[in-house]
């Protein structure tokens, strides 16, 4: 074993943990490294039950919530400036600062699982070879941390207000970041079997550093970790040649996909969350839970597309479906335009695989109810009560209908309601949340909330 490879060893054992195990020094240096203004979220999380959201003030603050939440569950900060005075888990339209950004590194394996100390030692060489090249290349060294499963490359940059006017540019913009580094280290990734996670939407959380990693079901050879830095010191990095970069997408001076190529191919669907019953507060809406199978429709360059939502098994329809769904319905929706559906029938479900045959016995319905792309532009930053009424501009002819909804009265009201007109149950949804996308996969989100008949409803403490 070569002294690179002791060494990479010895940071993965490092990491290693017992139930009480939280290293507050660098829980400490991770809180510096926000540079928050005003106040920070920490969300705690844990499978099977709903999210915690506690707001904190300072860092002996921070640290009290942090310690005592790592015990049972994982604990993560909004990484983004918030506006200060929030009383619910921060979106999109919340940030109103970016001063950090996160390459999150990520051995490639089954979801939910820990890694083995090979595939952590490799994503970590990956990081290695990503620093040294923005040291190389007239950037400052990015800090680095064990995320537990991972490593995250945390990049400081001057702090840039973000207001409604530039929101989706900036988004955008780190969005194009993590994309051009996947292109640059492809090899190196592929080589090390390594994947860059998602970390561009604005409100994204990341690991407290400092806290233990305890998802999934632990092995022997998959232990729980701590997430630790591995420089115990945080220098003060700011890069205002990276931040301008990033800005005019031109690190490298290397091309970046245009929002045109990306609209010629499908995106990830947003997926809901199971509602566990905690309270809801703010604007909802209810629709009913079509029981069809998830469709995405694109309109571009005189052409109707269709789309399943499993993409990783390549599901284009395009060919099967463009018999029973005409192009001329889509006749009044602009180009560049992607829908987010439910396909069904006049029969009900079970006559779905009708359609594909080349003499359908049923007739389809379409329900359309979110549009992510318009004109070639991403509104997925819209807020959700804008989309709807950009749905109802958009003219759709049959068999393509739009989903009914209305403000949400009562849980339970509504989802007997929705039952006893033959639905398989409701899905709510919070009126000013964004749509999120996912680079590899779909992005579940707490925004979106299916319930169907049977489901026990309770309130956690935490959300009294």
């Amino acid at each position: 074993m070569t002294q690179s490879q002791c060494f990479l060893l010895l940071l993965a054992d490092r990491g290693k943990v017992t139930l009480e195990d939280f290293h507050e020094h660098h829980a400490r240096l991770f809180y510096r490294l926000l540079k928050h203004k005003n106040e920070t979220e920490i969300r705690a999380l844990r499978s099977g039950y709903p999210p915690v959201v506690r707001v904190v003030k300072s860092e002996e603050e921070f640290i009290e919530v942090a310690k005592k939440f790592n015990k049972e569950r994982n604990v993560y900060a909004v990484l983004r400036e918030r506006k200060p005075g929030l009383k619910r888990a921060a979106r999109a339209e919340d940030i109103i600062g970016l001063n950090i950004i996160v390459i999150d590194i990520d051995p490639v394996k089954e979801k939910e699982t820990p890694s083995t100390d090979e595939e952590l030692l490799k994503a970590i060489e990956v990081s290695k070879l990503i620093g040294q090249w923005f040291r190389k290349h007239g950037f400052k060294k990015p800090v680095t941390a064990i995320s537990g499963n991972g490593v995250h490359l945390y990049f400081s940059v001057p702090y840039v207000e973000i207001n409604d006017e530039n929101r989706f540019e900036i988004q955008e913009a780190i969005e194009f970041f993590e994309s051009e580094i996947r292109e640059m280290f492809k090899y190196e990734l592929d080589l090390h079997n390594c994947r860059v996670d998602n970390m561009y939407d604005l409100p994204r959380i990341g690991k407290i550093i400092g806290s233990r990693s305890f998802k999934g079901e632990e092995s022997l050879n998959k232990p729980f970790r701590m997430s630790y830095f591995i420089n115990e010191r945080i220098p003060n990095r700011e890069d205002p040649i990276l931040l301008k970069a990033i800005l005019e997408k031109n690190l490298k001076d290397a091309h970046f996909h245009t929002i045109v190529k990306k609209i010629l191919s499908p995106v990830w669907l947003m997926q809901p969350n199971p509602y566990f019953g905690e309270k809801i507060e703010g604007d909802w809406i209810v629709e009913p839970k079509i029981d069809g199978w998830r469709l995405e429709v694109i309109k571009d360059k005189g052409k109707a597309l269709f789309y399943g939502r499993r993409l990783e098994k390549c599901p284009d329809w395009t060919d099967k479906l463009s018999n029973v769904l005409p192009k001329s319905s889509l006749e009044d929706v602009p180009e560049g335009t992607i829908l987010d559906c439910e396909l069904y029938t006049s029969e009900g479900r079970r006559f779905i695989p009708s359609l594909f045959a080349k003499k359908p016995n049923t007739q389809p319905i379409v329900y359309v109810f979110d549009v992510i792309y318009l004109k070639g532009k991403f509104i997925g930053s819209l807020p959700l009560k804008e989309r709807k009424r950009v749905l109802e501009g958009l003219n759709l002819k049959e068999p393509f209908r739009i989903l009914e909804f209305k403000m949400l009265s009562d849980v339970e009201s509504d989802l007997k309601k929705a039952v006893a007109k033959g639905h398989e149950g409701i899905v709510i949804k919070e009126f000013q949340s964004s749509y999120v996308l996912g680079r590899d996969s779909p992005m579940a989100t707490a925004f979106w909330r299916k319930i169907k008949p049977g489901r026990v409803l309770w309130q956690s403490e935490d959300s009294r």
